[in-house]
């Protein structure tokens, strides 16, 4: 039963990173938390699954109200939008190139002992959170790839410490809410302002960015007005 919910999180993560109709991606994100549930439930005890449980649908349940006030506003119901159609078979090779490598990875680096789907797992959603994100082309993307990869964090901190280490359990399964809550309100904020949820609106908006400054000069005297200076400054 380990190995199949492992299995499955394959095609889980996978479909939260290629579907496009928004509720689509979020039923699959569902779909994932319940099988992490069942994994965590499993290999470490069913505390640990109920909690996970509740975790991952209160965190379901707050992007799914953000989306939809989003995508009301913006009247636009998909969420990945970067390429045409061939785009499912490039991000699917992708899927099974990353599945592949975590396969391999787990087997030749059995972390902490951890049984062979947990190591999988983790290392999987880990790989494909990443690539959410850096192929992310909106707030909404990145959400959903950092909340793919804190779904592999959160397996392989519980399952090497949640038994030891009780204050482990509460920050890992308080960060995807945080991470719902931040991404909500940046959302539905730039919505509400008609600005949309491209990326490229908050390197426009971000006061940090510098591509439209201009270079710095700075004076340079020379060597002769300097000496001078300092000889009218020492004379009495």
């Amino acid at each position: 039963m380990l190995a199949l919910a492992g299995i499955l999180l394959v095609p889980a993560a996978a479909c939260v990173g290629v579907l496009r109709q928004w509720r689509a991606c979020l039923l699959s994100l569902g779909l994932l938390y319940i099988l992490l549930a069942l994994m965590e439930g499993l290999a470490i005890g069913p505390r640990i699954a109920v909690s996970q449980l509740i975790v991952g649908l209160t965190t379901l349940a707050v992007v799914s109200l953000s989306a939809r006030q989003i995508f009301a506003e913006t009247q636009s119901y998909v969420i990945h939008g970067r390429l045409p159609g061939w785009e499912y078979l490039f991000e699917s090779l992708v899927a099974a190139v990353a599945a592949v490598g975590a396969a391999l990875f787990a087997r030749a680096h059995p972390l902490f002992s951890l049984p062979g789907p947990v190591s999988f797992a983790w290392t999987w959603l880990g790989l494909a959170g990443l690539f959410m994100v850096v192929l992310a082309s909106n707030i909404i993307e990145v959400g959903l790839g950092l909340l793919v990869f804190d779904a592999g964090l959160n397996l392989l901190i519980l399952s090497t410490s949640a038994g030891e280490w009780w204050l482990s359990l509460i920050i890992v399964q308080v960060i995807p809410i945080a991470l719902a809550l931040l991404i909500a309100i940046a959302g539905i904020r730039l919505s509400h302002l008609g600005h949309g949820v491209s990326l490229d609106v908050l390197k426009e908006k971000a006061p940090f960015v510098m591509g439209h400054t201009g270079p710095v000069r700075i004076r340079v005297r020379r060597r002769n007005q300097a000496l001078s200076g300092m000889q009218r400054a020492v004379e009495p």
